[in-house]
């Protein structure tokens, strides 16, 4: 499934996309520490980000994990469930989780935007893409060649959560975050 998700959303990443990645990496000094949850196979963000910071990147795949090691080294990697990882509290200047965190069972967001408040260092930077809908659980069974599970609140719940664990919002925006030019239905996010 990492292939041909890569080959279709990423190869070409929409103009949203690209406007996220880059805000991500030019609020963050060079050297800074960051932290990308959710790295797939590391193309394109992690490559990017390991040109310029020091780079710790989860994913819950082995596989993608090993894709990621020939695809981006110098980056530390950690195999993890994302809402189960144990890290030192102020360790990171950013944290970036692009289409991650709406892959993770919605119960535990709460607790796992609490834990990335607690990763970041006073002031860093937080870049997510959440569902802009509710939605509890669904599971396609064939996504790319493979099952996958999404889980999700809808944007007003999303904003409550974070201001609650203590972020400062300066966007939110719900937008189409796949390429236009694509045929079918849009992906929209916040």
């Amino acid at each position: 499934m990492g292939d041909a998700y890569y080959q279709y959303f990423r190869t070409r990443p929409s103009e949203v996309v690209e406007r996220y990645e880059s805000l991500f990496i030019d609020r963050n000094p060079t050297g800074a520490t960051v932290l990308e949850l959710g790295c797939g196979n590391g193309l394109p963000m992690t490559a990017k980000l390991i040109d310029k910071f020091e780079v710790t990147a989860v994913d819950v795949s082995q596989k993608q994990i090993a894709r990621a090691r020939k695809n981006a080294p110098g980056a530390r990697y950690l195999c993890a469930d994302m809402s189960t990882l144990a890290l030192p509290e102020a360790a990171f200047d950013g944290i970036g989780a692009l289409y991650s965190i709406i892959h993770v069972p919605r119960e535990h967001h709460a607790e796992l935007f609490h834990s990335i408040f607690s990763w970041l260092k006073p002031g860093g930077l937080f870049v997510a893409t959440l569902n802009s809908s509710a939605e509890e659980s669904h599971l396609e069974e064939d996504w790319f060649g493979a099952p996958m599970y999404w889980s999700s609140y809808g944007a007003d719940t999303y904003r409550k959560l974070v201001a609650q664990v203590g972020f400062t919002l300066e966007s939110d925006r719900v937008e189409v975050s796949d390429d236009p030019e694509i045929a079918g239905e849009k992906e929209i996010h916040l």
